[in-house]
C-alpha cells in the first residue's frame, strides 16, 4: 500500500531534489544502513570514545552468571500427563501444582546441555548504562516498553527507533533495548550507539547467545530493573524485535484503565500514575504440550512492578533454566503465586501470515473471508495492538505504512473484483490455548477461572477467552 507522504520520510523530504516523493522504506533502510556502517567503523578504528554523560562512573563489579540446574539432570523428552493422584490439595480444595520433572527444551537444546557451554569471550564489565529518557520533558511515564534483542542486531533497532517508537513518542512510555554483554570487540560500537540514543540496557553479566536470550535473559532484565533502575514503573512490557506495537491503542485500551491518575493540588496537572491492580500480566494465553505448561506468549507481555521484583527472588531460590516464558510459569508455580491474566485476543495480537494478505496487492491487509479468531492471519479492522512475526524488513515497512501517530489507519475497502489467487492459501490454525487440558482448569475461591494453579482469568472471562455479558 503506497503512501505519498509517509511519516518516516516527512522530516527528510526537504533534503531531496527528486521531483516525486521517495518511498518510506528507502529512507528508513538508508538511515539504518548508514548508522550501522558508522558504528562498525567507529568500533574498528577507535580504541577510545568521547566522554559519555552517565557512563563514566566506576563500573560495578559484574555479577556471576545465573545458577545452573541441579547436577542430577531430570529426564529428557516431553513431560508426561499429570496424574490426578499426584496432587495435594490446599485448604480450599485447589490443586497444589508443581512444574513437570523434565529437562526443558530450548529451541532444540536441552537445558542440561545448554548450561555446559563455554563462553567464547570474557565478560568484562560495561560502564553504567544510562536510564534517562531520550525525550527530556517532565511528563510522568509509568510504562516501560523494552525490546529484548541481540547486541549485534543494530539494523533492526534502527528500524524500530524510526518507526513505531518515533511514531508514538508522545505516549507516556520509556522505550528501551535490552542486550547482553557482546564482548570486548563490540564494546566501542555499543557505547557509541548508546551515546547517540541513550536507550540501551546492557546486562553485562550475561553472555550474548541464543540459549541465554531464550532462557534467563528476561528474568535477569527484571533483576536489573529491580536493583538498578532509577524509575519504578507501574507496568513493564517485554517485546520481541519482530513485533510491531500499536503503542497508542495499547496505552489507551490496556494500561490506562488499570491506572489511577495522580494530579497536582489544584487538579490541573497530571503528576503521575498509580496501578490499580497488582500481580497482573497482560498478554496472549499460550500452551506448550511438550512442557505441559500454560503461560503468556513471549512476543509481548506486560507485568506489574511487583512481578518484576518477585521473579528474580524466585529464580535465586529455585534456579529454573527453561524457555523464558516457561521459566516465568515454573517460577510462579514453585512460589505458589497466583497472577491475574488479562487476555489479548487473536484480533488484538496475532502472528502475521503473508499468505492471508490480499491477492495481487502489496499490502499487509487481510483478504476477504479472513479468520481473525486464528492465531495466524493478516491485518484486519481497528482493534490491532501487536503484530508478531515481522521478520522481513519489507513486511515491517508495509505494516508501518498502515499506522500514524494516532494509531491504525482505516482499513481500505476490498477491491470490487479480486484477482485470481495463485499463491498458497492460509491455514488459520487454532490458538494454542484451545489445547489446554481440561484438568488444568479449576474454579478459584472468588469464582474466577484458574489455570495451572497460577493463572487467574479476569472476572467474567471464560475458557473461550471471551468476557461474558454482565448478568450471565
Amino acid at each position: 500500500m503506497a503512501v505519498n507522504r509517509a511519516w518516516a520520510a516527512e522530516g527528510l523530504r526537504s533534503f531531496s531534489n527528486r521531483p516525486r516523493p521517495v518511498p518510506t522504506r528507502f529512507w528508513v533502510i538508508s538511515l539504518a544502513s548508514i548508522f550501522v556502517l558508522a558504528l562498525l567503523f567507529v568500533g574498528h578504528t577507535s580504541d577510545s570514545l568521547p566522554s559519555i554523560p552517565g557512563l563514566n562512573k566506576e563500573p560495578e563489579k559484574a555479577q556471576p552468571p545465573p545458577p545452573t540446574p541441579e547436577s542430577n539432570d531430570p529426564p529428557k523428552g516431553p513431560a508426561k500427563n499429570y496424574d490426578p493422584e499426584e496432587f495435594d490439595l490446599d485448604e480450599n480444595g485447589l490443586k497444589m501444582w508443581a512444574p513437570p520433572h523434565m529437562d526443558a527444551l530450548v529451541h532444540g537444546v536441552h537445558a542440561s546441555d545448554g548450561v555446559k557451554r563455554k563462553p567464547t569471550y570474557p565478560l568484562d564489565p560495561f560502564p553504567q548504562t544510562p536510564m534517562t529518557s531520550p525525550v527530556q520533558d517532565n511528563r510522568p511515564r509509568p510504562w516501560l516498553g523494552a525490546v529484548i534483542c541481540s547486541a549485534w542486531d543494530i539494523k533492526r533497532r534502527m528500524l524500530i527507533r524510526y518507526t513505531w517508537m518515533k511514531m508514538f513518542k508522545d505516549v507516556p512510555m520509556d522505550q528501551r533495548f535490552v542486550i547482553s554483554n557482546p564482548g570486548p570487540d563490540w564494546r566501542a560500537v555499543i557505547q557509541q550507539e548508546n551515546a547517540t540514543f541513550g536507550d540501551m540496557i546492557v546486562l553485562d553479566h550475561l553472555h550474548e547467545d541464543d540459549f541465554t536470550a531464550n532462557t534467563v535473559k528476561t528474568v535477569e532484565f527484571y533483576r536489573w530493573l529491580s536493583d538498578k533502575s532509577p524509575v519504578k514503573y507501574e507496568f513493564v512490557s517485554k517485546m520481541d524485535t519482530d513485533l510491531w506495537v500499536n503503542a497508542r491503542a495499547y496505552w489507551d485500551r490496556q494500561l490506562l484503565p488499570r491506572l489511577d491518575v495522580v494530579k497536582s493540588a489544584d487538579g490541573n496537572t497530571v503528576t503521575g500514575y498509580k496501578a490499580n491492580v497488582n500481580h497482573t500480566t497482560i498478554g496472549q494465553f499460550y500452551y506448550d504440550n511438550y512442557h505441559r505448561t500454560a503461560f503468556p506468549h513471549g512476543a509481548i507481555y506486560t507485568v506489574t512492578w511487583d512481578i518484576v521484583n518477585l521473579l528474580p527472588k524466585l529464580q535465586d531460590k529455585h534456579h529454573i533454566i527453561a524457555g523464558e516464558d516457561v521459566t516465568m510459569a515454573w517460577l510462579l508455580i514453585k512460589g505458589h503465586q497466583k497472577v491475574t491474566m488479562a487476555i489479548l485476543t487473536q484480533e488484538e495480537k496475532f502472528e502475521f501470515d503473508h499468505k492471508d494478505t490480499r491477492p495481487g496487492e502489496r499490502t499487509p491487509w487481510a483478504r476477504k473471508g479472513t479468520d481473525v479468531t486464528s492465531s495466524w492471519h493478516a491485518m484486519y479492522g481497528s482493534k490491532i495492538l501487536a503484530i508478531h512475526q515481522l521478520k522481513k524488513d519489507d513486511d515491517w515497512l508495509m505494516v508501518a505504512e498502515c499506522f500514524d501517530e494516532r494509531g491504525i489507519k482505516e482499513m481500505p475497502p476490498y477491491p470490487e473484483k479480486e484477482p485470481e489467487d495463485k499463491g498458497e492459501k492460509p491455514g488459520y490454525p487454532r490458538p494454542f490455548w484451545t489445547q489446554i487440558p481440561n484438568d488444568f482448569w479449576e474454579t478459584d475461591v472468588d469464582g474466577t477461572l484458574l489455570c495451572n494453579g497460577i493463572w487467574k482469568l479476569e472476572p467474567g472471562v471464560g475458557r473461550d477467552m471471551k468476557k461474558k455479558p454482565e448478568g450471565e
